[in-house]
């Protein structure tokens, strides 16, 4: 292999890297915002019942959120892995 493609791999996964960091910030706020859903869901009739309603539907949106977001990462770590593979 060649130090041009070497290195274009090498920024590649750089790139790749920088981008799973983005994907797990996302991640974390992602399950914060289910947690203060749970909240709504637990607390929210007692201030008004349609917080309640509202909790479930940002419950049930920040889950399926959290099940794409943790997708995306897997897959990307899978393909950091084998562009790593590629390069040895």
């Amino acid at each position: 292999m060649d130090a041009k493609l070497k290195n274009a791999y090498i920024a590649e996964v750089q790139y790749q890297t920088k981008m799973l960091n983005h994907l797990k910030k996302w991640l974390r706020n992602l399950i914060i915002f289910s947690s203060i859903s749970l909240v709504l869901v637990l607390f929210g009739a007692s201030i008004h019942p349609f917080m309640q309603i509202l909790g479930v539907v940002l419950m049930i949106v920040s889950i399926l959120a959290c099940v794409l977001v943790g997708l995306g990462y897997k897959n990307g770590r899978n393909n950091i892995c084998k562009i790593i593979d590629n390069i040895k």
